[in-house]
């Protein structure tokens, strides 16, 4: 085989000009599957770089609908399932105790919660992404700190001290130059007084992949850190009918997945009763489930596993493409080497043989296509994930070189070889030797392989074709996505975010410095209006909230939620939304003044069955008695 190998390269290197348009077309296949593959492999196969991945699970609930009466505010992943469910990853704290306390098939149950902060440190202030974590979260994922400790139960409960933090040590590099005097430091976070304690190891990025926190902080410490985040006076940590929590476990040896989720349910279910004995309906009341925690949560999956199958069924055709273009070619030197085939198999070589040098030149072709396609792979990740919102590096996917992905260039270099090579191979030692050695052109076979050469051109031009339409309408999606109507005017709008209640700002304060801030905007030449919202438009946010006539059952049938957005005055103005009846907001409905809302046209339709809706009175949510003062256009 060495000795095919050897013999192969010197014929590749006599025709530089083939070799290198075969290399540089299976290259790009090959470059552009292992791309995406590395994607797929990064979002939907790999494991989280903890101890024994496999034995951890993620809790999840679900229910027929919304569980009125349970359920008063969710914050975190729901979704709808394929069966019409409402189900969520989301918990409350007093649910999660009941578990961590109670259960007798975990070895260990741990809880977390994203938490943006405000981090100054120094005198230097900055945006970090954080999280709350229970005190078993480091224990049960089997993380262990390679400068310091992590937190552990005894920080949880622990009162009258500074409170601690642990770094990612991506954070460590970042901000800290990887600095080992961090242990011991103090910095700020939300305007409270935290000590690091130590760092986590280069390669954990946290349990949900996109999503890498810079900081960890005790669960206990919400109402402090978190202040906003309250419920009818309560903080969400003492709230049983906030949902805000996720939660994971390991399994205890020998148990199974199905044993573990009837014992959690019936303790869930035990629960939730003791908290809404007077609200609850029993049909409502959620079930627990159980789904493998070994990847760590799955929105990340959800979001992007259609459009990674769509780029590799697509990579995968272009890669069918080069292969049979790069057939084509072989088979074209195959007639031109046809008195070289002859000669060799008139002195005794086997057919056998000749094809396995033929195999080794296409195995050659394909491992060197391979090699550049690595390459090639490399810069099309950096594309791939830059072109994606909210994510420019790399690191947020934690694409890195591995095995997985050498495995995958190696297999898919090795069957384009063969793929590419075989058909070729047979042909040209398929002949009959007496004409060829005349140097005749009519040897025997030349009309079989005409045929193969037609078969490969018609097959790949019939592929060209499939892409080309696909490419077509996926432009033309693009076009009708560009010329789609929001109901908003999305020109010359500057979009930023700040939420200062995480450095302890109170209401009164927040209201004041927004104020202050669409005032200063105004003023800057070439601005032309300024305003304020809870979420940005067309953005992954939102607030869920029931709406119905003031003192009046829902009108809404079984689900009456809406989504709802805190404004400020001029906005609709800004936004450029028409306001087709009544009057938008203004400073007057600022501060003290009577609750007032503006609503669109689908929900005046659906709710006052053609009536005027202005002046009428609404209840949304915990907000009761509000003024309809205007409706607007309808808007995403």
């Amino acid at each position: 085989m060495l000795n095919d190998l050897r013999y192969a390269f010197r014929m590749l290197l006599k025709s530089p000009g083939f070799t290198g348009v075969a290399v540089l077309t299976l290259a790009l296949g090959i470059g552009a599957n292992t791309a995406i593959f590395s994607l797929i492999d990064a979002v939907m196969l790999k494991m989280l770089p903890v101890q024994n991945a496999e034995q951890l699970v993620l809790l999840n609930w679900a229910s027929p609908k919304w569980a009125t009466g349970i359920l008063t505010n969710l914050s975190g992943n729901y979704w709808t399932d394929d069966s019409g469910r409402f189900t969520s990853t989301s918990f409350s704290y007093p649910a999660f105790r009941r578990i961590h306390d109670q259960n007798q098939v975990l070895s260990a149950v741990f809880a977390f919660a994203d938490l943006g902060l405000n981090v100054n440190i120094d005198g230097q202030a900055e945006l970090a992404a954080g999280q709350l974590v229970s005190g078993d979260y480091y224990r049960g994922l089997g993380i262990q700190a390679i400068l310091g400790r992590t937190i552990t139960a005894e920080d949880e409960k622990a009162s009258g001290e500074t409170p601690v933090a642990v770094i990612s040590y991506g954070y460590w590099k970042r901000r800290f130059g990887l600095d080992p005097s961090v242990v011991g430091k103090s910095v700020n976070l939300n305007g409270v007084p935290f000590t690091i304690i130590g760092v986590t190891p280069a390669e954990f990025f946290g349990v949900q992949p996109g999503s890498s926190p810079d900081i960890s902080i005790p669960i206990t410490l919400q109402p402090q850190v978190a202040t906003r985040w309250s419920s009818a006076g309560k903080p969400f940590i003492e709230a049983a009918d906030t949902w805000w929590l996720q939660i994971m476990g390991r399994l205890k040896a020998g148990m199974s997945a199905s044993q573990a989720r009837t014992a959690l349910d019936v303790l869930f279910q035990q629960g939730i009763t003791a908290d809404h004995a007077s609200t609850v309906e029993q049909p409502l009341i959620p079930h627990i489930e159980l789904t493998s925690g070994s990847k760590g949560l799955d929105s990340l999956r959800r979001q992007y596993s259609r459009p990674l199958f769509v780029l590799m069924a697509t990579v995968g055709t272009i890669l069918l493409i080069a292969c049979v273009n790069v057939a084509s070619l072989l088979l074209a030197r195959a007639m031109v080497r046809q008195k070289e085939v002859a000669i060799r198999l008139a002195l005794g070589s086997s057919r056998v043989r000749l094809i396995r040098q033929f195999m080794a030149e296409s195995l050659l072709l394909g491992m060197m296509g391979g090699t550049l396609g690595l390459l090639f792979a490399s810069w099309g990740t950096d594309l791939l994930v830059a072109l994606i919102p909210e994510g420019e590096t790399s690191d947020l996917f934690g694409l890195h070189a591995s095995l997985h992905i050498l495995a995958f260039t190696a297999a898919v270099s090795i069957g384009t070889g063969i793929l590419f090579g075989l058909a070729p191979a047979l042909r040209a030692t398929r002949m009959d030797l007496t004409p060829v050695l005349k140097e005749s052109r009519s040897a025997s076979g030349g009309r079989s392989r005409l045929g193969l050469g037609k078969a490969l051109v018609i097959l790949q031009v019939s592929l060209s074709l499939l892409l080309l339409t696909g490419a077509g309408l996926f432009i033309r999606t693009l076009r009708n996505l560009e010329s789609l109507d929001v109901g908003f005017n999305p020109e010359k709008i500057l979009l930023f975010s700040l939420d200062p209640t995480q450095i302890g700002y109170s209401e009164h304060r927040t209201a004041r410095l927004y104020q202050e801030l669409v005032e200063g905007i105004e003023s800057l030449p070439g601005v032309r209006s300024a305003s304020f919202s809870m979420f940005g438009p067309i953005s992954a946010a939102g607030w869920l909230t029931s709406v119905s006539l003031h003192g009046a059952p829902p009108q809404l049938g079984e689900n009456p939620n809406i989504s709802g957005l805190i404004v400020g005055p001029r906005f609709f103005e800004t936004m450029e939304i028409p306001v087709l009846l009544g009057r938008s907001f203004g400073p007057q409905d600022l501060s003290n003044a009577p609750r007032v809302a503006m609503i669109n046209q689908t929900l005046a339709r659906l709710l006052f069955k053609g009536e005027d809706p202005l002046g009428k009175r609404v209840d949304c949510g915990s907000r009761k008695n509000i003024e309809v003062v205007g409706v607007a256009r309808d808007a995403k």
